[in-house]
């Protein structure tokens, strides 16, 4: 079936005529629990119920969407001696909002019921029976409004166990517990891949009265963001409080402190017993790995800068592109395509008439240069002076004709 509503839903029911049996939903797009029946004034109940000795049996619910809303729920539930059942949910995205007669919630329960009801029943003043296991698989769990997901046991037994598996969890006045009377107090898991978000005065709890120990706490996810006094809580009265383990990359706003606030608390107390422990692990980090050693000795940043030409040396500065420059500067700069090549020719405009005149040149024979010749002999002539005597000079040599005996006009 592709979606089912449901109205107020009787219980399967047993008393001290054996087990009840199982509940298997399984819905493809969207399952709505919501508001009450107009003529009992019972709210919209999927689930099983002991009243005797038998056990209730497990409750099965798989789906796209999950709505719970208008005081309805999903529950496992022992009024007796008899144990409730497993409580098994899978869904991509879950909503529990809102209040009717009761909250909206999802529960694996043992509620002591008004006198007049057990009467009727034949049901002892407090239930004996254990609460059932809570198990949660979605991709997005959403809690809202006053509603709850709860582990409770009112009587002497024990609360089950709570485990949620998710990708993002969103407390939005909404509340996740687990709390005994008398016995031990259940246990929470918490394995949320991205971000674990209390609001508005939202709790995770675990919760003993009478001297039993408070249960435990273990959330592991990489953010955890508590705002607007918000706490987890893993308290005892006469026993051991409970101990909180959490593992993650950041918490903000939450704090531990011995006792509660108006802050935004993460405690593990007990009224008069032992206090429980409360251990926040995060991935070691060395705040020192990757970081460069700067050196000490700073450059002068004046010396590295070559220096440029001064104003009054007439100096300019030209930026001549790649393509040269559009021949106005309203157009757009063209270029030419050669082969897949980018070409601009350039174009030299200037009037070059005025050096293209010729002249007819005039070939002229420069004076042949005196020889020197080298002195092979030497005598004294009539004045006493010595005189350096060489042989005669050969013949002049006719020199080549070059472009410089040419005479520019």
């Amino acid at each position: 079936m592709p979606r089912l509503k449901l109205p107020a839903l009787g219980l399967s029911i047993r008393n001290n005529l054996g087990n009840g049996g199982n509940v298997t939903v399984n819905v493809a797009d969207r399952l709505t629990l919501t508001g009450i029946n107009q003529f009992t004034k019972a709210p919209t109940v999927l689930g099983t119920n002991t009243l005797g000795n038998g056990i209730a049996r497990d409750v099965t619910i798989q789906t796209n969407h999950l709505v719970i809303q208008d005081g309805a729920s999903i529950s496992t539930i022992t009024q007796a001696t008899g144990n409730a059942g497993a409580l098994t949910i899978q869904a991509n995205d879950i909503l529990i909002e809102g209040k009717n007669i009761l909250s909206s919630a999802i529960a694996a329960s043992a509620p002591i019921i008004d006198k007049t009801a057990r009467q009727f029943y034949g049901l002892p003043d407090a239930p004996t029976g254990n609460a059932g296991r809570l198990s949660i698989t979605t991709k997005r769990l959403t809690v809202r409004d006053d509603a709850y997901v709860n582990l409770t046991n009112s009587g002497t037994g024990n609360a089950g166990q709570l485990s949620i598996q998710a990708d993002q969890v969103s407390l939005d006045n909404g509340r996740i517990r687990a709390s005994t009377a008398s016995g031990q107090g259940g246990d929470i898991n918490l394995d949320v891949a991205n971000l674990l978000l209390l609001r508005h005065g939202s709790t995770i709890t675990t919760k003993a009265g009478g001297n039993g120990n408070g249960g435990n706490i273990t959330i592991n996810t990489p953010l955890i963001v508590g705002l607007e006094n918000s706490d987890i809580i893993a308290n005892a009265f006469e026993g051991k409080g409970g101990n909180i383990q959490i593992s993650t990359q950041g918490i903000f706003g939450l704090k531990y402190r011995p006792r509660l606030t108006s802050e935004n608390d993460i405690t593990a107390s007990s009224e008069f017993g032992v206090n429980g422990n409360v251990q926040i692990t995060s991935p070691d980090v060395d705040p020192n790995s990757g970081l460069i050693q700067l050196p000490g000795n700073l450059v002068d940043p004046s010396q590295q800068i070559a220096t440029g030409c001064a104003s009054h040396q007439g100096s300019r500065f030209v930026a001549t592109g790649r393509g040269g420059i559009p021949q106005n500067p309203n157009q757009q700069l063209t270029s030419d395509v050669y082969d897949g090549l980018h070409l601009r020719t350039w174009d030299d405009l200037r009037d070059l008439s005025a050096y293209r005149k010729t002249s007819a040149g005039t070939a002229q024979t420069p004076p042949s240069p005196k020889v020197l010749v080298e002195a092979t002999t030497w005598h004294r002539n009539a004045q006493g002076k010595v005189e350096l005597i060489a042989a005669h000079s050969p013949t002049h040599l006719q020199q080549p004709l070059t472009c410089a005996a040419v005479t520019k006009k």
